[in-house]
């Protein structure tokens, strides 16, 4: 390996199990299948999933956790949103009983999707301190409602 470069390297995505637009990736760096496939990394047309291979309808389902039993574990359930067949695991219910929040009636995919649009989007405004009024560079944009100050000014109003 140290003769040939490799050593000390990361694996190759040529010997990656997953597509290209099935990993994290994709949503970091959006890629399309084009520029995926000329560089060398795998593509998947159809992600695959299943629908309507649900054994319990939504409205069946407890909303209180003390209410679940572990045979929710051998059931398939259904995205509220997208209708995309999923299953809740023996740990995740163990989780969702000991934090005692209800079984999540989407798919694990929307799930992520959804927390990843209450994110700030990846880009920075210049905008001024709400107090000092000194020009910082912040993820919150100039028209959100949020109060933003610079480092000084926040250490200042917390400490």
């Amino acid at each position: 390996m140290k003769e040939t470069g490799e050593w000390g390297e990361f694996f190759p995505s040529s010997i990656s199990p997953h597509c290209y637009n099935e990993t994290i990736a994709q949503e970091q760096f959006p890629l399309t299948k084009d520029e995926a496939t000329a560089r060398g990394w795998k593509w998947r047309d159809e992600l695959p999933f299943t629908t309507g291979k649900e054994t319990i309808a939504h409205g069946k389902i407890p909303e209180n956790i003390d209410e679940v039993t572990e045979s929710i574990c051998n059931e398939i359930l259904a995205c509220k949103s997208t209708g995309k067949n999923y299953r809740i695991t023996k740990q995740e219910l163990a989780l969702y009983k000991k934090m005692r929040i209800p079984i999540p009636l989407f798919h694990p995919d929307e799930r992520h999707r959804l927390r990843m649009a209450m994110r700030n989007p990846r880009k920075l405004w210049k905008r001024p301190c709400m107090k000092c009024q000194k020009e910082i560079e912040t993820s919150y944009a100039p028209e959100r409602p949020e109060i933003v100050y610079c480092e000084e000014c926040y250490l200042k109003e917390v400490y």
